[in-house]
C-alpha cells in the first residue's frame, strides 16, 4: 500500500498542505464490510467510496477501494491500459476525497459534496497529466478529452446523486481545459501551481467563481 499513500503525499506537495494522517490506515477493500459500513445494502456496489460518519463533534471515516482496484495501482498482475487507467482515476478519487476531507476537518471547515466531487474531477486531470510524463498541450488535452467527454455513470444511481456527478463532470471538464490553454500551452508550471493551490483553498461558491464558462 505505499504507493498510496506516495499518491498521498504527492498530492499534499501539489497543494503544499498537511494532513497527519495516512490513509493506508483508513483503507478497507472489504466489499461486504464497506456494504455494512455504508448502511444500506441497497445501494449500488461501486469500486470507491468514501464512508464517512459524524457524530458528538467527531469525523469518522474509511476509504473503500475494490481489490481489483489496488492490485492494478500496485503494479499487481499485467492489467490492460484500460483497466490501469480506470484503476488509477479511482485510487486517484479515493485519495482526493480523504485529502480533501481530512484537510478540511483539520480547520473545522464545512464543505459539500459538489465540491469534494469536483475537487476530485481536477486531481484526476492532474495525477494523470503528471503520470504519462507531464506532456505538452496536446497530451493533456487528449486526457481531458477522456476524462470528461461522453462519460458514463454506474447504473441505479439516484437522481441527484447523478446529478451532482454530472454537474462536478462539467465544471471540471471546463476548468481543466482552461488550465491547460492558459498555462500548460503557455509552458507555465509555476502559474499552473499557484493557480491549483488558490482553487484548493476556496470553498463551492469559490471553487465555481474561478471556473471560466466556454461554449462547447
Amino acid at each position: 500500500m505505499h504507493s498510496l499513500t506516495r499518491l498521498q503525499h504527492w498530492l499534499q506537495r501539489v497543494y503544499e498542505i498537511d494532513v497527519p494522517l495516512n490513509v493506508t490506515d483508513f483503507l478497507i477493500t472489504d466489499h461486504a464490510l464497506a456494504q455494512a459500513l455504508q448502511g444500506n445494502a441497497d445501494r449500488p456496489a461501486c469500486k470507491e467510496k468514501l464512508l464517512v460518519h459524524e457524530s458528538a463533534g467527531e469525523l469518522a471515516m474509511s476509504l473503500f477501494l475494490s481489490p481489483e482496484v489496488v492490485n492494478v495501482w500496485e503494479d499487481a498482475g499485467d492489467p490492460s491500459m484500460a483497466e490501469r487507467a480506470n484503476a488509477c482515476c479511482q485510487a486517484i478519487e479515493g485519495v482526493s476525497h480523504f485529502l480533501y476531507l481530512a484537510w478540511r476537518a483539520g480547520f473545522n471547515r464545512e464543505l459539500t459534496q459538489l465540491e469534494l466531487e469536483l475537487q476530485a474531477e481536477i486531481d484526476k486531470f492532474i495525477g494523470l497529466s503528471t503520470m504519462t510524463g507531464g506532456g505538452g498541450f496536446e497530451e493533456t488535452a487528449t486526457i481531458c478529452k477522456w476524462l470528461f467527454d461522453g462519460v458514463s455513470y454506474e447504473p441505479g444511481l439516484e437522481a441527484e446523486t447523478k446529478a451532482r456527478y454530472e454537474t462536478a463532470n462539467f465544471y471540471a471538464g471546463q476548468y481543466c481545459r482552461h488550465l491547460n490553454e492558459r498555462y500548460v500551452r503557455g509552458h507555465d508550471s509555476a502559474g499552473l501551481t499557484r493557480e491549483l493551490r488558490r482553487f484548493y483553498r476556496q470553498g463551492e461558491q469559490g471553487k465555481l467563481g474561478m471556473i471560466p464558462i466556454q461554449s462547447r
